[in-house]
């Protein structure tokens, strides 16, 4: 069981992981997303403009989806990506939790002293994660723009 000082730190670079991956997405919809659901909504509202009060209303929906399409595949690229890199982080954290299991030997568990040195190896393991990971934010970032200024063309 791990001690409370282990779940703590645990919980802190959780958050520490939260937080960066949070303001590099914010980033991406602030300065990418927004510009595609705006160019979608004003397309949108053309289509209106052009259907008036007398236009079809299946010429107006095949209009207006087509629209949205591409903010569609935008926030497709944005979470396949980020599912993508949040099963990488999954993985080198379950790899962490193999390592320490693997260093449990019987009987340790009665031991403080050797339960404490498996909890602080793993907590290393998942420092060094989470550090890896937040490095690894930029090309994250820099691959979903590069594919979402080939969707703008």
């Amino acid at each position: 069981m791990a001690s409370s000082a282990s779940a703590a730190k645990a919980q802190e670079l959780n958050m520490k992981m939260e937080t960066e991956a949070r303001l590099v997405l914010e980033q991406v919809e602030k300065q990418w997303l927004r510009k595609v659901a705006k160019s979608s909504y004003e397309c949108v509202v053309a289509c209106f403009d052009k259907a008036g009060t007398t236009g079809a209303s299946d010429v107006l929906e095949q209009c207006s989806q087509n629209c949205q399409v591409k903010y569609q595949n935008a926030n497709a690229i944005v979470q396949n990506e980020t599912n993508q890199f949040q099963n990488r982080l999954n993985r080198s954290m379950m790899d962490c939790q193999d390592e320490a299991r693997d260093m449990i030997k019987p009987g340790m568990e009665s031991d403080p002293n050797k339960i404490a040195k498996v909890e602080a190896h793993a907590l290393k393991c998942m420092s060094r994660t989470v550090d890896d990971h937040i490095k690894k934010l930029r090309p994250l970032k820099d691959r979903i723009v590069g594919q979402l200024k080939e969707l703008a063309k």
